[in-house]
């Protein structure tokens, strides 16, 4: 669906034309997804998924490009770490730049894309453990 070709790491603008969309999702385990991209990037991104020309789209289709992107990119990992596990995701919605996860249970990953740059950053929940673990005696 997304013809997207990492050109390696990357940052992010020092203007700040970041386009970012997030969703939640409920499994095990639950989390977030966020993903930004640096508005050129997300343009481009979009004439490419919809087989248009850049000046053409409104920002109302690039926005909702980026947040089938992440839609996208969300299955995908969650699939990958969790392929037994079922996940409900919310729908994809832009937001204001969310401060990026930093916790133990959190990564983020940023690459240079053409036109400019990408940062995919998935946070999860802890697991509490409903009853404690047995104890065995060896």
């Amino acid at each position: 669906m997304f013809f997207i070709r990492s050109l390696g790491g990357g940052g992010e603008p020092a203007d700040g034309s970041v386009i970012t969309a997030h969703l939640a999702f409920r499994g095990d385990p639950s989390g977030s997804l966020t993903l930004r991209i640096g508005a050129p990037g997300a343009r481009a991104i979009a004439a490419d998924f919809l087989g248009a020309e850049e000046t053409d789209l409104s920002d109302r289709e690039v926005g909702e490009v980026v947040c089938e992107l992440a839609n996208m990119i969300c299955g995908s990992v969650l699939s990958r770490v969790e392929s037994a596990a079922t996940f409900r995701l919310a729908t994809p919605r832009l937001v204001e730049l969310l401060e990026t996860p930093a916790g133990e249970r959190s990564a983020e990953y940023t690459v240079e894309i053409s036109g400019g740059f990408m940062v995919v950053s998935i946070e999860t929940e802890a697991t509490e453990c409903l009853s404690p673990a047995p104890e065995y005696a060896y």
